[in-house]
C-alpha cells in the first residue's frame, strides 16, 4: 500500500500528461509533497510553489507523481479532482490512477563512451510559439502558416556534441556552445540494439554545465532526459548493459 512506503511529508515531482498518457514536452517539472491520506484512492498534496507564485494544477488533468522516499523512488499517474484551501494552505487532491511502480536504480547506472549526437537549445520563443498552436491561439491562417515557419526555422539550428557518458536517466556530453542549468535542450541520437536501429529524439534540462580547463571553447554539460517515454527508457538501458558485457568479454581476452 502507498501508506507503507509514502510518508506525509515526502517530497513529490509532478509532471503533466497528455490524452495518451505521455508526458507533455516542453512543461515544467513542479515540487510538492504528501499532505494526507483520504482513503486508499485519493491523497491530498500540498499546491506547488515556483519563484513564490502558488501554481494551481487543472482540474481534471492527469500527471505523474514521483515520491521521493525513505525506500526508493516510485511513481504513479494521478487525475487532480480539485483544489481547494485548508489552514492558510492551498491543497490539491487528487485520485490515484494507477499502482506504485519502484524506479529501479539500474536505470541510473552509467555507460562511459563516446557517441555523436545533435541538440539544439529550446527557447522561450520556441514554447511560446508551441503553446499558440497546440492551443490554435492565432488570428488567421497566415498568422498559423508563419508559426509553422518560424518553427522550421528554429529546428533547423542543430549543434554537435559528444556523450561521454550516458544512463536510462541521462547523459553527460561536451559542445562548443555554453549552455547554462536550467536550460532545456531536444537531444537526438542513433544506437544499435541487437541489430536494429534505435533512434531517439528527447527532451532534456540541463542539470550542469561548466567550462573544461585546458580547452579552448569546450563544455560539459550534465542532461536529465525529460520526455523520453518506458520504451526508449528500456531500450536504452538494455543497450548500456549490452555494451557493458561486449566489454567485459574483451577484457577477459
Amino acid at each position: 500500500m502507498l501508506s507503507e512506503i509514502v510518508q506525509v511529508g515526502d517530497k513529490i515531482e509532478i509532471k503533466q500528461l497528455d490524452h495518451n498518457g505521455e508526458l507533455i514536452n516542453n512543461l515544467k517539472v513542479y515540487v510538492s509533497q504528501l499532505v494526507d491520506y483520504i482513503d486508499d484512492e485519493k491523497i491530498s498534496i500540498a499546491a506547488p510553489i515556483k519563484n513564490g507564485r502558488i501554481i494551481l494544477l487543472e482540474k481534471g488533468s492527469n500527471y505523474r507523481l514521483y515520491f521521493y522516499t525513505a525506500k526508493g523512488l516510485y511513481q504513479t499517474t494521478c487525475t487532480l479532482i480539485q483544489t481547494y484551501r485548508e489552514n492558510n494552505m492551498i491543497i490539491s487532491l487528487v485520485k490515484l490512477n494507477s499502482d506504485l511502480e519502484k524506479i529501479q536504480r539500474r536505470q541510473y547506472y552509467r555507460l562511459e563512451c563516446i557517441h555523436d549526437i545533435d541538440y539544439r537549445l529550446i527557447s522561450e520563443e520556441e514554447i511560446r510559439l508551441e503553446e499558440k498552436l497546440s492551443q490554435g491561439n492565432y488570428a488567421s491562417e497566415d498568422e498559423k502558416i508563419d508559426i509553422k515557419n518560424r518553427l522550421n526555422k528554429l529546428n533547423n539550428e542543430w549543434v554537435h556534441g559528444i556523450i561521454t557518458d550516458i544512463s536510462g536517466g541521462g547523459c553527460r556530453f561536451n559542445s562548443e556552445q555554453e549552455l547554462k542549468a536550467g536550460d532545456r535542450v531536444r537531444i537526438r541520437f542513433n544506437y544499435i540494439l541487437m541489430g536494429q536501429l534505435k533512434e531517439l529524439d528527447i527532451i532534456s534540462h540541463i542539470i550542469a554545465s561548466q567550462k573544461i580547463m585546458g580547452q579552448i571553447r569546450t563544455y560539459e554539460h550534465r542532461a536529465e532526459f525529460y520526455t523520453i517515454s518506458n520504451k526508449e527508457r528500456e531500450d536504452l538501458i538494455k543497450y548500456i548493459f549490452e555494451q557493458e558485457r561486449k566489454r567485459m568479454r574483451f577484457d577477459k581476452k
